[in-house]
């Protein structure tokens, strides 16, 4: 396995375990875990083409990490909260905090991953 495949989905599942604590707490009918979901796959993907293109050739980790991420959040947009804007959802705004929250805590996680996996290298 990957030095980076551990620790990322170590971070995923504690993200999904948090997502799931909060709303157990908050006693919520519906979880939102499309975008969970959307995250994961999305995140060990990219980690993965990334770390691959570094192997083929160095300093092609950031770039491809960069601008993956871009692209990932912006499908992320169209994926998940533009059809709920498009049904008008009444629950649109605690799913769009949802999905923005959950973005925030992996770009967090997977940024200082891919720090301390470009310092290690």
């Amino acid at each position: 396995m990957k030095t980076w495949a551990l620790p990322l989905l170590l971070t995923y599942a504690l993200g999904l375990f948090l997502h799931g604590l909060f709303y157990q707490i908050l006693g919520s009918t519906a979880i939102f875990w499309v975008g969970d979901i959307y995250w994961v796959g999305t995140g060990i993907s990219l980690f993965g083409l990334a770390q691959t293109l570094e192997d083929q050739k160095k300093g092609r980790f950031i770039p491809v990490y960069f601008v993956g991420g871009i692209l990932r959040m912006l499908l992320g947009l169209g994926a998940v909260i533009l059809p709920l804007a498009m049904r008008e959802d009444p629950d649109f705004n605690a799913k769009a905090l949802q999905f923005v929250g959950a973005y925030i805590f992996v770009l967090i996680a997977e940024s200082a991953l891919a720090i301390f996996w470009i310092k290690k290298q």
